[in-house]
């Protein structure tokens, strides 16, 4: 009988133990969303977010900024990755820098199917880099969107076709250039990254499930086609 009562306790000390854990769990995860859900109403606090334009002699409407914080702890301002994002992509599809008040008008001519799409600019340059690369089976469509025409078994087809055949969408742009905002005034202004850097491949934009791909026209030759066509395919799988 004392057997049984001494199995009994130490079952209910085992029980309570677990108990104890799990309600120190929950506690953690509920101060952990806490902790989230404020740092997200944090990064669009408009009263802070004034502090640091006054502070950085910023002139943007207030509406597009977002708190961004160091390495060291320091608060600073950027543009809405959404706002930048919209800015690109309209840029893209004018094929020229776009003027404030016709982005939202430039916006409704977006892709909106999953894979990949060729700006309308770009895709006799993106069909030479896959030509001069010696990867075939892959053609353009009326609307831009990458497809396959016949099965390739080299690896950059095959990443090729999982990209397009992915729940994400990549919109690739041969340029050499991006159209962004300016974190100080939030004007739009180009973004020549190939003249910035000759041996950048690819510079990437990213807005949930979307990306864009603006990719070097590699004018001075720095880089061989393979290079380019490694770095975009290893952006296409992120």
């Amino acid at each position: 009988m004392k057997k049984r009562n001494i199995i009994l306790i130490i079952v209910a000390i085992v029980m309570i133990v677990i108990g104890l854990v799990f309600v120190k769990l929950d506690f953690q995860n509920a101060q952990d969303e806490k902790k989230q859900t404020s740092n997200e109403v944090d990064i669009y606090n408009q009263e802070v977010i004034n502090e640091i334009k006054d502070e950085m002699n910023a002139t943007a409407d207030t509406d597009m900024y977002q708190i961004e914080e160091e390495y060291d702890g320091r608060q600073i301002l950027q543009i809405k990755s959404s706002i930048q994002f919209q800015t690109v992509l309209a840029g893209i599809l004018k094929n020229a820098q776009p003027l404030e008040n016709e982005i939202q008008d430039l916006l409704k001519d977006k892709p909106n199917q999953k894979g990949i799409w060729i700006a309308k600019q770009s895709r006799d340059s993106f069909l030479a880099l896959l030509k001069d690369t010696e990867i075939s089976g892959f053609s353009i469509n009326e609307e831009g969107y990458l497809y396959i025409t016949e099965e390739n078994d080299k690896e950059e087809a095959k990443k090729l076709r999982e990209a397009i055949q992915s729940n994400r969408l990549y919109i690739v742009d041969v340029s050499g250039t991006s159209y962004t905002r300016d974190d100080f005034s939030g004007e739009i202004i180009e973004y020549p990254f190939e003249k910035m850097d000759p041996y950048q491949a690819v510079e990437v934009y990213q807005e949930g499930d979307v990306a864009i791909l603006q990719v070097t026209t590699n004018e001075k030759g720095e880089l061989s086609k393979q290079e380019i066509l490694e770095d975009i395919l290893l952006n296409v799988q992120r």
